[in-house]
C-alpha cells in the first residue's frame, strides 16, 4: 500500500526488469543459471568492498545502465528489458509530458528513398509529430506510415517504456479479470501501444493481417477497451498526452547490446576489440568504460594477449589469446583465438571461434572451431554436465529435440546429440532447483577444481 501512494504522490521511481522470455534463443546459457536468463555472466568482474571478485551479470549491467532515468521518473514505473544494454548519446535527464512514453533512437522522418534504402519498412517504428505525440507502427510501407500521419521523428524502439502511475492504474483496472485468472498473454506493441495511437480501422487492419485476433470483432473489442483507459484519463495531467518518445540518440552515435541471442552474446562483446574504424574504435572504448575494462586487466602468470579485453585471469605455464575476451579464467595454460571464455577453470583450454561458458573441471578442454561448451547442473549441483552447441543451432527450433534446420551441418547434429539432455529437459531439470543453494556448491566445485589445477603445476 506504501509503495502505491508513494507512487501516486510522486515520491518515488519504480523500476520494474523484465526477463524476456526464457531464453530458448540464448541456449544452452541460461540453463547454466538456473533458467534465469538475465543472470547471465557478461565477461567483466564486480569488485566488492571486502575485495571479493564477482562476474557482472547482465541484469545487473542492466540496473546500472537504466538507473539514470530514475531521477526523472518520480511518480512512474519503468519497464526495462533484461536481456540487452543500451547506451544513451543524449541527455538522459527529461520532464515526462505523456502518461507513456518509449525509448527510441530517433532521426528526422526520411523522404521514400531513405526510407526503403534503411530498411525501416522491416521494424516496428515510433513515429513522433509536431506536438510531441508518438505512434507506434509495425512493419509497414512509407505510403502507410506517411498515411496514418504527419512525422517530424521517427525512429527503432529499444522496447523500454516507463508509465504514469495513473495509466498504470486504470490498466490493471481495465484488465482485472487477467491479471486474477493470469491464463493469458498480451504484449505491449500491439494490444497497448497501437491501439492508444492508431485509429480502430488501421488498428484492427493490421491485428487480422498479422493474425493476433480471429476477427475483427475481437479486435475492435479490445480497442474499446483501451478506449476506456484514455477516457479514464481524459481528466488527468497530462490532459490528452498519452504516448509520447524519449530520445537516446540516433542509431550512428547510440549503442546497443544486444544479449538475447547466442549470436548475439558473442558478436557484441567482441565488439570489445573492433578497431579497423573510427567508429568501432569509440563503441570499443565506450564498452570497456561501461564494464570497467579501460586497463589492460588483472592478469596472473605468463600470458601474453594480443588485441584481448581480459579480467581476472590465472595462467602458470606460458599462454597465448589473441583477438579474445577472457573474464575469471582459470588454467594451466591456454592457447585461445578468437574466442569469449566467461567464467572458465580447467585444466589447460585450447580453442578457436568458440564460446565457453561457466565450465569447472580439472581436464584439459581442447575444442573444434566454432564450439559453444556451457557447464549445467541439470537441477543437481553435484553432478554438472557440459553441455556443446554450435553458433548456427537454434536453440529455439531445437529446445525440445535436436532437428537438423537448414543452417546446420550434419556435423553439427551429431554434436548436440551428444548431449546428455535437450535445452528443454535441462529447463525442466532447473525448475525445482535451490538457487542459492546450486551457486554455493558450484563455487566450492570451482575452488577444488582450481586448487587441484594449481597442484598439478
Amino acid at each position: 500500500a506504501k509503495l502505491k501512494s508513494d507512487l501516486q504522490a510522486g515520491k518515488i521511481s519504480v523500476g520494474l526488469f523484465h526477463t524476456a522470455g526464457k531464453g530458448t534463443r540464448l541456449a544452452p546459457m541460461p540453463g547454466s543459471e538456473c533458467n534465469n536468463k538475465p543472470a547471465v555472466k557478461l565477461p567483466a568482474v564486480i569488485k566488492t568492498k571486502t575485495g571479493t571478485v564477482f562476474p557482472l551479470t547482465i541484469l545487473e549491467a542492466v540496473i546500472k545502465q537504466t538507473g539514470v532515468y530514475a531521477s526523472s521518473r518520480k511518480g512512474r514505473l519503468s519497464v526495462f528489458w533484461g536481456d540487452q544494454v543500451f547506451i544513451p548519446c543524449v541527455k538522459t535527464s527529461y520532464t515526462p509530458t505523456h502518461h507513456a512514453d518509449i525509448l527510441a533512437r530517433l532521426g528526422p522522418m526520411p523522404d521514400k528513398e531513405t526510407y526503403n534504402r534503411e530498411g525501416l519498412f522491416n521494424y516496428g517504428l515510433i513515429c513522433v509529430d509536431e506536438k510531441g505525440d508518438a505512434k507506434q507502427i509495425e512493419k509497414v510501407s512509407y505510403e502507410v506510415a506517411t498515411s496514418i500521419g504527419d512525422f517530424k521523428e521517427v525512429g527503432t524502439s529499444v522496447g523500454s517504456f516507463s508509465v504514469s502511475a495513473d495509466l498504470l492504474g486504470a490498466l490493471m483496472t481495465a484488465f482485472e479479470p487477467e491479471l486474477k485468472s493470469k491464463t493469458s498473454k498480451m504484449d505491449t506493441d500491439p494490444h497497448f501501444w497501437m491501439p492508444l495511437t492508431l485509429d480502430c480501422k488501421t488498428y484492427c487492419d493490421f491485428m487480422l493481417s498479422k493474425g493476433e485476433f480471429t476477427s475483427k470483432e475481437k479486435a475492435t473489442a479490445h480497442f474499446q477497451r483501451i478506449a476506456k483507459v484514455k477516457d479514464a484519463l481524459k481528466e488527468v495531467e497530462p490532459k490528452g498526452k498519452y504516448f509520447g518518445a524519449v530520445d537516446i540518440g540516433t542509431k550512428d552515435l547510440c549503442y546497443w547490446w544486444d544479449y538475447g541471442q547466442v549470436k548475439y552474446y558473442m558478436e557484441n562483446n567482441l565488439k570489445l576489440l573492433k578497431g579497423s574504424t573510427q567508429a568501432e574504435k569509440d563503441e570499443a572504448k565506450a564498452m570497456k568504460t561501461f564494464l570497467g575494462l579501460e586497463s589492460k586487466g588483472t592478469v596472473k602468470g605468463p600470458l601474453k594477449a594480443v588485441n584481448c579485453a581480459v579480467s581476472d585471469v590465472t595462467v602458470k605455464d606460458n599462454s597465448n589469446a589473441s583477438n579474445s575476451v577472457l573474464s575469471t579464467v582459470t588454467s594451466a595454460s591456454l592457447d585461445v583465438q578468437d574466442s569469449i571464455l566467461v567464467n572458465v577453470t580447467a585444466g589447460s583450454i585450447s580453442c578457436k571461434n568458440c564460446l565457453i561458458y561457466n565450465v569447472a573441471i580439472t581436464d584439459d578442454l581442447k575444442l573444434e572451431d566454432g564450439q559453444i561448451v556451457v557447464g549445467v547442473t541439470c537441477g543437481n549441483p553435484a553432478k554438472p554436465h557440459l553441455i556443446k552447441s554450435k553458433f548456427n543451432v537454434c536453440g529455439k527450433k531445437n529446445w525440445k529435440k535436436w532437428t537438423q534446420t537448414k543452417d546446420m551441418t550434419e556435423e553439427d547434429l551429431a554434436l548436440v546429440k551428444q548431449n546428455p539432455y535437450t535445452f528443454q529437459e535441462i529447463y525442466n531439470m532447473n525448475k525445482t532447483a535451490d538457487v542459492v543453494k546450486t551457486s554455493s556448491i558450484i563455487a566450492k566445485h570451482t575452488d577444488a577444481c582450481k586448487k587441484e589445477i594449481m597442484g598439478k603445476l
